[in-house]
């Protein structure tokens, strides 16, 4: 009952807050009026009111189906709080101990396949966390923790990167003059950022659960702030840091080739190389090689569970073929897969292919943005046979390089605006309370609600990057150049 007073309570507060902001526009604290200031403040109070919208659509059908919970206000609570998942972690303490007590034995037959413990990961992500335990001695518990307490930090740490993301998209003032920023107006965008990460399903469910994914999603932040700076190895180097999480995110390696990226391209490849050597060294070729078994059964099994925003997954449950809602007599099993389906297998594969086809070969003779990479990074998530919903954490960083870009060249016409707001709350907002109650029937590929945002997603980055193509100017630069910002 409490829950549910205390959303009720936050609906009506986000409510009034897209009230005022629709009614009064008000504009940002400090700023002194200017075209250019006016520009900003027009692309920040769209993005929040396009934000709450979402919020609040999600929050009153939440409420309308008594699932006060699932929205980004049922999980706000733990920003908050104390607690803290191991959703990751704890797979990985038990291929850590695993190692130390089995050293005969391949891990990922032993742990994966024998025990049934999902760890996935490939053993370059084992070394933070291993490491420590066999060098200092730091028992798992504190390993754990620590790991956990920069989670949470990181929370912070996107915000600031998707402020800085948000104001290099908008553009400089002409005459190649700096906009200032006073003090107040920095400290301003930096609570309208935090806000925005309190307010973002993906980042909340990766932060509940204790997911790895918070960390990688920073990084992949970083990575896209780097390129938009113009800084091509500091990109390498967070890129190559989500290599060593997800390999298959390797092939950002051969988008860069592909366009002559080579510092890009070299730092990405020795950072992941140099990871994988030293998992070799600490752990040994079997062990190491052995992921490759698990690569080949997730790809021709995948997940079946609602929250597999994929192609894979909305055809496991559009064949009823495994677990829905519910696996072993749990919200989710952490044991169980969806019997092998041919159909879904090879659907699965040919629409990963046909994505990662398309996002190497577009536009390759064009020097690519930063909303090439961000095109990139968003399909390598997208193709993934498992893309949990906590994985498109990575569409707000993605969505501060092109909200305001939309905003500005309007590749929509009249309807950029609602578009994007149908995208923003389809692909970060919760509707499991709804959508669910269709898991029994045939319109339960509502259930994938998420994915059908991601590809609007995908979509407005595409339509993006063909209208940065005709801009002779930008061609010959190589890049737009971010807003100059400084503060005083």
């Amino acid at each position: 009952m409490k829950i549910y007073i205390a959303q009720v309570a936050l609906t009506v507060l986000c409510a009034g807050l897209l009230f005022v902001l629709w009614r009064w526009r008000p504009g940002i604290a400090g700023l002194a009026g200017s075209r250019e200031t006016q520009r900003l403040e027009h692309a920040w109070r769209l993005w929040l009111a396009c934000l709450l919208g979402g919020v609040l659509a999600s929050a009153v059908f939440a409420l309308a189906v008594d699932e006060p919970r699932e929205t980004s206000l049922g999980y706000l609570r733990i920003l908050l709080s104390t607690h803290a998942g191991e959703d990751s972690w704890m797979p990985m303490l038990r291929a850590s101990a695993f190692l130390r007590e089995h050293p005969e034995v391949p891990l990922y037959q032993g742990v994966f396949f024998g025990q049934h413990v999902k760890f996935q990961y490939p053993l370059t992500a084992l070394l933070p966390l291993d490491l420590p335990q066999q060098l200092f001695g730091v028992p798992p518990e504190g390993v754990v923790r620590f790991f956990q307490f920069v989670s949470r930090i990181s929370l912070v740490a996107i915000a600031v990167v998707f402020m800085q993301l948000f104001m290099g998209a908008i553009p400089a003032p002409p005459g190649g003059r700096v906009l200032h920023l006073p003090r107040r107006s920095v400290f301003a965008l930096f609570g309208l950022s935090v806000l925005s990460v309190a307010m973002f399903y993906p980042l909340l469910r990766s932060e509940y659960h204790g997911q790895i994914q918070t960390l990688m999603t920073l990084a992949a932040g970083l990575a896209l702030l780097a390129w938009q700076r113009d800084q091509p190895r500091l990109a390498g180097l967070m890129m190559g840091l989500c290599c060593i999480i997800k390999p298959q995110w390797g092939v950002v390696v051969v988008w860069a080739l592909l366009r002559r990226q080579w510092q890009f391209a070299a730092v990405a490849t020795a950072v992941t190389a140099a990871a994988g050597l030293f998992a070799v060294g600490v752990y040994g070729w079997r062990s190491v090689l052995d992921y490759v078994s698990v690569v080949s059964f997730l790809s021709r099994h995948g997940e079946s569970y609602f929250i597999n925003q994929s192609v894979n997954g909305l055809l496991h449950r559009l064949f009823f073929n495994g677990v829905n809602l519910q696996g072993a007599g749990l919200v989710w099993s952490g044991t169980d897969f969806p019997p092998y389906q041919p159909v879904v297998h090879l659907a699965t594969v040919a629409t990963s292919l046909l994505m990662l086809g398309m996002a190497l070969v577009w536009r390759m003779g064009k020097r690519p943005s930063v909303v090439d990479l961000s095109l990139v990074m968003l399909t390598l998530t997208m193709a993934s046979p498992i893309a949990w919903d906590h994985h498109y954490g990575l569409l707000l960083p993605v969505f501060a390089v092109a909200f305001p870009m939309a905003l500005r060249q309007q590749p929509w016409g009249a309807w950029t605006l609602p578009v994007l707001g149908v995208t923003l709350a389809l692909s970060c907002q919760s509707f499991v309370g709804p959508t669910n109650l269709l898991a029994d029937s045939a319109w339960n590929v509502l259930q994938s609600y998420q994915f059908a945002g991601a590809l609007m997603a995908l979509a407005l980055l595409y339509r993006l990057s063909w209208m940065e193509q005709p801009r002779a100017a930008e061609v010959r630069a190589g890049r737009s150049e971010p807003a100059a910002v400084t503060v005083y």
